[in-house]
């Protein structure tokens, strides 16, 4: 994704992944690290600047295994709850 431009900072891409999904039978054998780690290559390869995910609670450890860190620049603003009614 072409970022929007700032003044003060490099106009580089950014690579965002909204989901992988790993079968269960190939769970805990290295899969999911794999492909995260195919991932990784490849964004590199096309000199992204960063990766962004949404982890889910069972998700986070293995992006966290694999360097992701949290970022203290997003914030959000929730328009819609779970059920589709507003906060």
């Amino acid at each position: 994704v072409e970022r929007v431009p700032e003044p003060f900072a490099d106009n580089d891409s950014l690579g965002y992944v909204t989901n992988f999904f790993v079968e269960p039978p190939y769970r805990n054998q290295g899969a999911g690290t794999a492909l995260l780690d195919a991932l990784t290559s490849y964004a590199r390869g096309a000199k992204l600047e960063t990766l962004i995910v949404w982890p889910s609670q069972r998700s986070d450890p293995l992006y966290r295994r694999s360097g992701f860190q949290p970022s203290a620049e997003l914030l959000e603003l929730p328009l819609l709850t779970t059920d589709g009614s507003t906060p």
